[in-house]
């Protein structure tokens, strides 16, 4: 899986942050796992599928003791130099979701952003990190929506594409995630109702979409994420 991710991908992927359809979407998404993790100085959190270090660098900036693992060692080449450049102390390892390289009860939070539709059993996947959190920690994961505008654009590209990393990807709906959520107390929201052909220069009509479609409460946002607890011993 990790050849997917490779160095040409690597070098363009903090691109479309650039844009103003990344920035709304990033901003749109990060509500929600800002939201349910509450990160606070001092916490230790696992930032899995961490890419280049967009989330992780936050994370850290808001005092935060970050681990960031990915597959992709060309994505922690450019997380690490990212990191350096705002003398963040970050410990990024290349890694796979499946087979932490943790002790058990390492973490105090755990939370992925957009990485998990590339895992084949998210069951089996989330019970690993499940494994790594300390009693009364908490695992919050985000995904690409199934049953979205947001994952038939990607499924259209990946049929267009064969090169498309989107052709790996499983894409569940809300249900499924909250389901497959090992823990207590879980729960989970949708967001991203604003599709992705919108025109995301019309920042205002576009917040105002996503708000009145969050107010209906639907569960068909182009981003999905659930939040548990392990509990206390």
């Amino acid at each position: 899986m990790a050849e997917i991710f490779d160095d040409k991908m690597a070098d363009t992927y903090d691109d479309w942050y650039k844009t103003p359809k990344g920035m709304l979407v990033d901003k749109i998404e990060k509500a929600v796992i800002y939201e349910f993790l509450k990160p606070e100085s001092g916490m230790e959190i696992l930032d899995i599928g961490c890419g280049t270090g967009n989330l992780s660098l936050e994370l850290a900036k808001l005092g935060a003791r970050v681990t960031g693992i990915d597959i992709s060692e060309a994505m922690l080449v450019k997380a690490r130099e990212k990191a350096a450049r705002e003398n963040l102390c970050i410990n990024f390892c290349c890694a796979d979701a499946n087979d932490l390289p943790f002790e058990d009860e390492t973490f105090d939070a755990a939370v992925s952003l957009s990485a998990l539709e590339f895992s084949s059993d998210l069951k089996k996947t989330l019970s690993e990190i499940y494994r790594v959190l300390k009693p009364g920690g908490r695992m919050v994961i985000g995904l690409i929506g199934g049953g979205s505008a947001w994952s038939r654009y990607y499924e259209k590209k990946a049929k267009k594409d064969p090169e498309s990393v989107f052709r790996h990807a499983h894409f569940r709906t809300l249900d499924e995630l909250i389901a497959a959520m090992p823990g207590e107390n879980v729960q989970g929201k949708a967001v991203l109702f604003v599709p992705p052909d919108f025109n995301f220069e019309d920042r205002e009509k576009a917040l105002e979409l996503e708000r009145e479609a969050q107010r209906q409460g639907r569960k068909d946002g182009g981003f999905i994420c659930a939040l548990s607890y392990k509990p206390l011993k």
